[in-house]
């Protein structure tokens, strides 16, 4: 997994030019170009990838390889603390604790050939379950085949009185023999989220040859509203004064055409700093607060301070390389969390 990356190229893009401008100049520049915006988002994250443009992608990666590294970036997003989408939900990827195989028999159906059945166990429940709610949640399951294989699976979830059925999806494109099912079990979940019982215990039913998969359950859960109306926040602290503030914008790299090549995230919420520093006004030092006072002096012989970032928060990329291969790519300072004068 790759280092911290630093947008040298996109800090400089969106660096707020600290000259001396008048009230044209400033009213001008207040309305940025959304166009610009994006060309230096792209040119940004190019330029710290070292490639002057986007890769051609020739094959995709496997479905097994996809699951593997959704949870290496489920993992970095956790460890970094940025699995909070737009909508203020958070996913969690978790993968089962025992995967064995049950003896022959069970669940024998006289009528036809019997199935094969796995049995998976799921120990780890959220650790900040107390400050969620579950929005839905979906078992995941994949395997490869060396043939055409019965279509038909059989899930039950231990505790639960009925048997879920569900069909296998085929991907038989450019030699990828891979089977991939995903079922809701919401209800299920959210049952052994909120009771002090063991383990979450899923039973899966196929007929045919006995091929490994793999399975795992992805949860997507929501915090409060209260937790939302603290991090719109900064946001709030905009007003019609155009003042220094941070401002957002969302990335969809689908509309910029790049998700050939950008698996995750689809979108990001892309934040700039923009306004007017007046005296005093959110002044990143002492040094500010001089540079502010020589401004007014001067009457426009010296610069007065202008509205940057003062600090910031990473993301990370799933994308694929030059080469063709999956990776992660955590930006350190592509995300502006706040704004001051300087």
């Amino acid at each position: 997994m790759s280092k911290l990356h630093h947008p040298a190229a996109l800090t400089l893009a969106l660096i707020c030019l600290c000259t001396a401008q008048t009230a044209q100049e400033e009213e001008a520049e207040g309305a940025m170009d959304r166009g610009l915006l994006l060309d230096a988002v792209k040119t940004g994250i190019l330029s710290s990838l070292g490639i002057e443009k986007p890769p051609v992608v020739h094959k995709k990666a496997s479905q097994t390889e996809l699951r593997e590294m959704e949870r290496l970036y489920q993992e970095k997003l956790t460890e970094l603390g940025l699995n909070m989408n737009r909508s203020n939900g958070m996913s969690t990827l978790l993968l089962p604790h025992r995967v064995s195989k049950l003896p022959a028999g069970h669940g024998l159906d006289l009528r036809r050939r019997p199935f094969r059945w796995h049995r998976a166990e799921f120990t780890e429940k959220p650790s900040i379950q107390e400050e969620l709610s579950l929005l839905h949640a979906q078992l995941y399951m994949s395997r490869q085949v060396l043939q055409r294989a019965a279509a038909r699976v059989k899930v039950h979830i231990q505790g639960s009185r009925s048997t879920r059925h569900a069909v296998w999806t085929h991907t038989w494109a450019s030699g990828d023999t891979t089977q991939t099912l995903a079922l809701d079990i919401s209800d299920e979940v959210q049952k052994w989220i909120r009771d002090d019982s063991g383990p979450l215990v899923v039973e899966v039913g196929h007929r045919g040859a006995d091929y490994n998969f793999n399975i795992s359950l992805k949860l997507t859960q929501k915090h409060a509203i209260s937790r939302m109306t603290r991090s719109n926040k900064e946001e709030e602290e905009c007003d019609d004064r155009e003042l220094c503030c941070r401002q957002s914008m969302t990335v969809s790299f689908k509309d910029i055409g790049w998700t050939d090549w950008v698996v995750a995230p689809l979108e990001y919420t892309m934040h700039f700093c923009q306004g007017s520093c007046p005296h005093n006004y959110r002044p990143a030092s002492m040094h500010t607060q001089v540079k502010s006072r020589l401004a007014q002096i001067s009457k426009g012989g010296i610069s007065r301070p202008c509205c940057v970032p003062a600090a910031y928060q990473p993301m990370v990329l799933m994308h694929y390389d030059s080469h063709g291969k999956l990776k992660l790519t955590p930006f350190e300072d592509l995300i502006v969390s706040k704004c001051h004068c300087a």
